[in-house]
């Protein structure tokens, strides 16, 4: 698998490094989240905790993913930006049981 960085934009309001990236897997299986999430922590030089994977798309028949990824600065300004849904993808918290 190879990650290529197609766009990277720095958003200081935010606290967040966007990146827009692209993966060619071929020969292989659609990549997980978290296989991406490692990839752009370590090409990235982040810890995997503050990398949130937003989307992903794989048009059929193409070993191609495209997505969009942010990178925090630390955990705790993802856990305050970030909608529950987007932490729940990316397990950086677990689903609460309801009664």
């Amino acid at each position: 698998m190879e990650l290529k960085i197609i766009e990277k934009r720095n958003n200081p309001l935010l606290h967040r490094v966007e990146v827009r990236f692209e993966v060619i897997h071929p020969k292989e299986k659609t990549p997980t989240r978290d296989d991406i999430r490692n990839m752009l922590a370590a090409n990235l030089n982040a810890d995997k905790k503050r990398v949130i994977l937003d989307s992903m798309y794989t048009k059929f028949g193409t070993p191609r993913t495209t997505g969009y990824a942010k990178i925090y600065e630390t955990v705790e300004h993802a856990m305050r930006i970030e909608p529950e849904y987007i932490l729940l993808r990316n397990k950086l918290i677990e689903k609460k049981e309801e009664e």
